[in-house]
């Protein structure tokens, strides 16, 4: 390689046009991903209150029966954030499970932070992380119109019939919110 040169030498353009590349990842592949980190973390932190191998993810030893029965529902778990990582829309009336196991988590782990001694803010502060990134791309996966109210969409109904007035009025066409054709989010392809 000389010193004119870019790295990587002159027949490797296609790797300099990999670079400058952008790459996108949609609310679906992120949340997909969170899943799948969730279910490790629930796997490993339940692994750990069942054998009480590792102290740090403890709850403090204060009831070691206690310690065995939460961790071994928390690798009950493990299995439905596998089926909602694999088709989200299929098992849909599951997506509540990893909000609920997170908040069953920060709930008495962070009274029991301000209360206690400070057993488990290990588990605290990553349920908390956890739980944050599961409603950010909840929030973020749906579309604006998902959380308008009744009102406003009546209100935007009406506001549209008096545009289609107006545009009758100077001689164009009206096209009503119902003629319009709808547009649908597409959904990945079932991968056997």
């Amino acid at each position: 390689m000389s010193r004119g040169q870019p790295p990587g030498g002159a027949g490797e353009g296609p790797a300099i046009a990999r670079d400058t590349a952008v790459a996108v990842i949609s609310a679906y592949g992120a949340f997909r991903l969170l899943i799948i980190l969730l279910g490790a973390w629930t796997f490993l932190e339940g692994f750990a209150l069942l054998t009480g191998g590792l102290d740090a993810l403890s709850l403090g030893g204060h009831d070691r029966t206690a310690e065995q029965i939460v961790g071994a529902q928390m690798i009950a778990l493990v299995p439905v954030y596998g089926l909602l990582a694999w088709q989200r829309d299929r098992y849909r009336l599951l997506i509540w499970v990893p909000y609920g196991a997170q908040l069953a988590i920060v709930v008495p782990t962070g009274w029991g932070l301000l209360h206690a001694d400070g057993d488990g803010a290990l588990l605290f502060v990553v349920s908390l992380i956890f739980f944050v990134l599961l409603f950010y791309f909840w929030w973020h996966s749906h579309p604006l119109d998902f959380f308008m109210p009744q009102e406003a969409e009546e209100k935007y109904q009406l506001e549209e019939e008096a545009d289609a007035d107006e545009l009758e009025d100077i001689g164009g066409e009206p096209q009503y919110r119902e003629d319009r054709p709808r547009r649908y989010r597409r959904l990945p392809p079932d991968r056997p």
